[in-house]
């Protein structure tokens, strides 16, 4: 444990996320502290992280990679829709509920992996990222968390 700042490196929340996402130490440690001041579950605090949108940027980015590398031959605009459909229900469980036109009209706008990670973080933007936000700080912890993981 570092004594200066109280951070536990084995903290579950940490480690339950994928290491290609991973926040750094210092960032981690920023984050424990926000946590532990809102006395925030493990699991409902690590879903907060997984769906910020410097995290939802990063997870693009690595889809795009592997896409990249398993379709060598692919034309930029494949890779974009494949990267895209990731996230689209039901390849993606969790994902957007779009329809094939929905999908079809999104991809008219979408010209570059920027495009695309600024397009899925609009469209899942409304998705509420507290279950239950009785006192109304949901946001403004989401907001510290983004703010974390943004710098």
């Amino acid at each position: 444990m570092n004594s200066r700042y109280g951070f536990d490196p084995g903290i579950w929340w940490r480690e339950q996320i994928p290491r290609n996402l991973r926040p750094d130490e210092a960032k981690c440690e920023e984050l424990e502290k926000v946590r532990r001041r809102y006395h925030m579950p493990n699991d409902i605090f690590l879903g907060i992280i997984l769906s910020s949108p410097p995290i939802a940027r990063r997870v693009q980015e690595n889809v795009y990679a592997d896409a990249k590398e398993q379709m060598p031959d692919a034309s930029e605009k494949d890779l974009l829709e494949a990267v895209f459909r990731s996230r689209v229900y039901p390849e993606n469980p969790c994902g957007m509920k779009l329809t094939e036109e929905e999908v079809e009209q999104e991809m008219e706008s979408i010209h570059s992996l920027d495009d695309l990670i600024e397009q899925v973080i609009e469209i899942e933007k409304p998705e509420p990222r507290f279950q239950k936000d009785f006192f109304g700080i949901g946001k403004g912890i989401a907001k510290k968390i983004d703010n974390i993981l943004g710098e």
